[in-house]
């Protein structure tokens, strides 16, 4: 069971047999004063809870443990401009990037086609007809009230990774997050274009691949380990287990330990003449999850 902070958080056990029951309840081992079969908590604190309910009846006696996780959910809906229809910002924002749920995101913009970091969308294109492709959207059918975040790193030297940073400065533990290939960035790497070939090549027999990294960093400024998720793989020797990524997957990136900063970079076989990596240039990241 996952809840927000500050979130109000309701036990009722079913029980078959209730008549003449006596009620047990303890919260990280401590005993409650709650003696009946519901139980109303406020989630005051991030992190685990282990809730302990049992039932003595005439009958016997049933047991339980319930493990709750409390949470902060970034899942950028807050930031929505429109519920109402289709739409996007990519910049530029006041303060060269937007806070949210105590994290900063930074973009760089110049205009709709130049810009860097992390936008904001609520577009869903699940379709494979290029006509009808936006490079804002997620490749998903998304309501126009859940909002994610876009990631764009361009192509070429000078590119530098995204970096996600909390406001106070301390270091955090992140339980996941949810990741998906733009539209535009599924058809590019599923079929193809004139000035991109598409993931293992004509024949589909190219060990091709593109994948994030994200790479946490603590106040310090001291890595503590990277996690690395595939957007599409080709590697595998046989052809019907490639795959490219079409739905939102969760990331654990509690392996990362506690940190201020989760760098995300993006990478790719594919090359140009000059040996840099040619990439989709986009993604889409929702449902960040603060744990500590």
């Amino acid at each position: 069971m996952e809840v927000n902070l500050g979130d109000t958080i309701i036990l009722a056990p079913k029980i078959t047999y209730n008549y003449d029951a006596l009620y047990e309840w303890r919260k990280n081992g401590i005993l409650l004063e709650e003696s009946g079969q519901i139980l109303t908590d406020t989630a005051t604190n991030l992190g685990s809870i282990e809730y302990f309910f049992k039932v003595t009846t005439p009958y016997g006696i049933d047991s339980m443990y319930i493990p709750v996780d409390v949470i902060i959910l970034a899942n950028f809906d807050e930031l929505a401009f429109s519920v109402e229809t289709d739409t996007f910002n990519v910049g530029a924002f006041p303060d060269n990037g937007f806070t949210h749920k105590g994290l900063f995101f930074p973009n760089t913009y110049t205009n709709d086609t130049i810009w860097t970091g992390f936008g904001l969308s609520n577009i869903g294109v699940k379709s494979s007809d290029y006509e009808d492709i936006t490079p804002h959207s997620v490749y998903n059918n998304q309501d126009q009230s859940d909002y994610f975040l876009l990631v764009r790193l361009p192509n070429g030297l000078e590119s530098s990774p995204s970096i996600i940073s909390f406001n106070d400065g301390k270091d955090h533990l992140l339980k996941s997050v949810e990741i998906n290939n733009t539209t535009l960035g599924r058809y590019l790497m599923k079929f193809g274009t004139d000035h991109y070939e598409r993931m293992g090549g004509s024949g589909s027999n190219l060990a091709d691949w593109c994948k994030i990294t994200i790479t946490g960093i603590t106040t310090n400024g001291q890595t503590t380990s990277s996690i690395e998720f595939f957007l599409a793989d080709y590697r595998f020797e046989n052809n019907k287990r490639d795959y490219i990524v079409e739905e939102w997957t969760t990331i654990d990136l509690s392996t990362l330990g506690e940190v201020n900063k989760i760098q995300i970079s993006i990478s790719s076989s594919k090359t140009d003449e000059n040996g840099n990596g040619i990439t989709p240039e986009m993604f889409c990241i929702d449902n960040l999850k603060v744990f500590t």
